[in-house]
């Protein structure tokens, strides 16, 4: 017999897609020797004796405030693996894997909201006065079948959000205009200014930051990070300092809005309930 399948909640999805951007970023940590990759020397050859390695083989040691490591060579790791040029690779992929955490999480918040949303606010739910929201599902379409099924179906809610989960699957949701979306469509009437207010910090700069990221991401994957206007050129510099910042900015803004929607969700859940 089967078990039970447990749902995850949104922000465990979250925070487990988000898990391989961080594990990134620490390992970038780990291996950044600032290009110092000893070969000999003194505590090269206490380590050769330590280990019992031949003085032939060839070993590298590398380390810094946070790690000491001693490749050998079986590892079959080459000098250049360790340089600063190579190992930025993990910081692209941390930018990649953050966006993606965001654009799984992001459809999750629906799914597991608006049919509690629907349910409160009726006809209502769908905010017609955002602009944004209208051009995003321009293309949204109910078609007869649907409007008949909805007449006979007694979780009109669940289809109704289910049918615009699954337009958002082929309509791709990030960056700002995606954090826009999901949250007026779950209630927020200022989705950037409550988000904003959440975190203390300015509405500006945490948009911008985040379609930066986003924009990079497209580069990194798109272009092997090199820009546009530049297809054949060297790939963009990348840091460790900016990185982090980017990764941390979209943690940032996906915990205040699970933050936002959760209370708004329970104020209008207590509608239905009395209702």
């Amino acid at each position: 017999m089967d078990s039970p399948r447990l749902t995850l909640s949104p922000p465990q999805i979250f925070a487990d897609n988000m898990r391989p951007a961080q594990l990134m970023l620490q390992v970038y940590q780990l291996l950044d020797a600032n290009d110092r990759i000893q070969t000999d020397g003194e505590m090269v050859g206490a380590l050769r004796t330590l280990l019992h390695a031949s003085p032939g083989e060839d070993v590298m040691l590398i380390y810094n405030e946070l790690f000491l490591g001693f490749v050998r060579e079986r590892a079959q790791v080459n000098r250049s693996t360790l340089r600063q040029t190579t190992l930025q690779h993990l910081l692209r992929q941390s930018v990649v894997a953050s966006c993606t955490a965001l654009e799984t999480y992001l459809p999750s918040l629906l799914r597991a909201h608006m049919p509690t949303v629907i349910r409160a606010r009726g006809r209502d739910f769908f905010p017609r006065e955002d602009a944004t929201c209208k051009e995003y599902f321009k293309e949204f379409r109910f078609s007869l079948d649907d409007t008949l099924r909805l007449l006979a179906e007694d979780n009109g809610a669940e289809y109704i959000s289910d049918k615009m989960v699954r337009f958002i699957d082929f309509q791709y949701l990030t960056g700002e205009r995606g954090v826009h979306v999901v949250g007026a469509l779950l209630g927020l009437a200022k989705p950037w200014d409550s988000i904003a207010a959440q975190l203390n910090r300015n509405r500006d700069e945490l948009a911008r930051t985040l379609n930066g990221t986003v924009k990079r991401r497209n580069n990194i994957v798109h272009r092997a990070d090199r820009l546009p206007e530049d297809p054949g050129g060297d790939a963009q510099p990348i840091t460790y300092a900016w990185t982090r910042q980017a990764v941390d900015n979209i943690e940032h803004v996906s915990l205040a809005l699970n933050e936002l929607v959760t209370a708004r969700v329970h104020q209008l859940g207590a509608l239905v309930d009395g209702s």
